[in-house]
């Protein structure tokens, strides 16, 4: 149940509502698949009208903490926590220069190998399974010259997930996907021999993984992310000629 404040002191705005009902979550009261009070529910308990409490949950929502689903067994539930907020805050500051893509890339290349280096010590028989797996399907997307970025985000996210430190894997999630996501935008396509550098690399750190070999595998994952950010920065310089020179 959430808890109500002093009506006297119940200020008539989405806000006061939000807080509330996101400080229930935080406390544990209202867990992951919970289902909120109706509206109208939430406003006898708030002493808020329908309007003020829309806004409180839409505001909820776009936070990723609570998710509304819409027709028969619909409703308003606690959301499995995200790092889409996380990676929308991001992406707010690099739209407005407040951070670059450079910062990011360096923030990458700092917690990265870490994150190589404790899921060496951490990952289970599935996760280092689930891992053989995604790479079998890069290796194959390779081949047949297919997109394979999709399953190059997928292995950072299980090395992360091994980790099992949810900060690390929320910062992974957020800043690879928006740097994906850029890569896209920019019309940047990689070449085969830099595809080919990516699986050769998940290929060696997936093996430094199984050996339980934290030093190696944080060295492995260093190399890698300088590898990308290099051959990138020349694929960038050369697309940039290629554009002065076709005007």
């Amino acid at each position: 149940m959430v808890r109500t404040r002093n009506k006297a002191n119940i200020k008539p705005i989405f806000h006061s509502v939000a807080e509330a009902i996101g400080a229930a979550i935080a406390r544990g009261e209202l867990k992951v698949g919970d289902k909120l009070p109706t509206q109208r529910e939430l406003g006898e308990q708030f002493g808020a009208s329908r309007v003020v409490i829309r806004e409180a949950l839409r505001y909820l929502e776009q936070q990723g903490l609570i998710i509304i689903k819409r027709g028969y067994g619909g409703g308003t539930f606690v959301a499995q926590p995200t790092s889409r907020p996380v990676r929308e805050s991001l992406v707010a500051l690099l739209r407005t220069g407040e951070i670059s893509m450079q910062d990011l890339a360096e923030a990458r290349s700092i917690y990265e190998p870490e994150v190589a280096r404790l899921a060496a010590l951490r990952a289970t028989d599935e996760e280092l399974a689930e891992l053989e797996e995604v790479l079998h399907h890069q290796e194959a997307a390779l081949g047949s010259g297919s997109a394979q970025e999709g399953f190059d985000l997928r292995f950072h996210r299980v090395v992360a997930k091994a980790t099992r430190n949810p900060v690390l894997v929320t910062a992974m999630n957020a800043i690879v996907h928006i740097l994906l996501t850029e890569l896209k935008q920019e019309q940047m396509e990689l070449d085969d021999v830099v595809r080919r550098s990516i699986v050769d690399f998940h290929r060696r750190i997936l093996e430094a993984l199984r050996q339980r070999d934290p030093d190696q595998a944080y060295e492995l994952m260093a190399r890698h992310i300088a590898d990308v950010q290099r051959r990138l920065a020349r694929l960038e310089v050369a697309q940039q000629r290629q554009v002065r020179t076709s005007r």
